[in-house]
């Protein structure tokens, strides 16, 4: 028997599925992402036109988001930075301070006493046949009744001419001559003049009443050696000349 369907009863038809393109099925799937916030998925996506708009999953993935969304593509620049280590902040340190101030002053006392070391024979000047001279070169505030002291190298000889008065040179071997013919009590009367040392080569003039340069008056003063080998003899002589100030 055929069957029959009443009119009462309701009609079920379908209605087509219109399909879409990849395209707009890939943009609305970007746009429904960013909208709901959900997460990015790498599953393959199911085909749109196997069913209807229920069947229809969005989903968009990483690569895309990051492609069309500056903001996203700036936090996936910065996520691939390395991150840099903090590093602690310096508090103020006294002792630090203080200590290297220490070590900087005794840096310079030690290069001031390396100079000062070399303040003898090459900073004065000072000849070959000539160890020491006192008072020192351009020397200040020296006494008005300080000797004038020079210490020649063994083999030389030498005599002085002081602010332009030549003294007369007096060798202590000859006044040791006259000491043993002395009485008891007497003291041996040193000649005006410089004294001459022969076996310590130094030659030394001591100002005083019966000198020929009682004292240094205060201002500048002028000091002229002249020294010559002992096998050369006097005429052979070469000069040295330098100056102090006396106070």
């Amino acid at each position: 028997m055929p069957r029959t369907i009443g009119a009462g009863a309701s009609r079920r038809t379908s209605r087509p599925v219109t399909p879409r393109s990849p395209v707009e099925s890939t943009g609305e799937c970007e746009r429904l992402w960013l909208v709901s916030g959900t997460s990015a998925s790498t599953d393959p996506q199911p085909d749109p036109v196997a069913g209807g708009d229920a069947d229809l999953v969005p989903v968009a993935t990483d690569e895309s988001v990051v492609r069309h969304d500056p903001l996203a593509r700036l936090e996936a620049v910065e996520a691939s930075r390395p991150a840099r280590a903090s590093r602690p902040s310096r508090r103020f340190d006294l002792k630090l301070l203080l200590a290297s101030f220490g070590i900087a002053v005794g840096l310079v006392l030690v290069l001031l006493g390396v100079l000062g070391s070399v303040t003898g024979r090459e900073q004065q000047g000072l000849p070959d046949a000539i160890e020491s001279i006192d008072p020192v070169r351009e020397a200040t505030q020296v006494p008005q009744q300080t000797r004038v002291f020079v210490d020649l190298e063994i083999g030389y000889e030498a005599m002085l001419v002081v602010d332009g008065v030549e003294l007369p040179t007096v060798s202590l071997d000859d006044v040791s001559q006259v000491a043993p013919g002395l009485g008891e009590g007497e003291q041996v009367e040193i000649p005006p003049g410089a004294l001459w040392e022969p076996g310590n080569a130094t030659l030394t003039f001591e100002p005083g009443p019966s000198q020929p340069i009682e004292t240094f008056d205060t201002g500048p003063h002028q000091v002229v050696v002249r020294y010559w080998r002992t096998v050369d003899g006097p005429q052979a002589f070469r000069t040295f000349i330098w100056s102090f100030y006396a106070v």
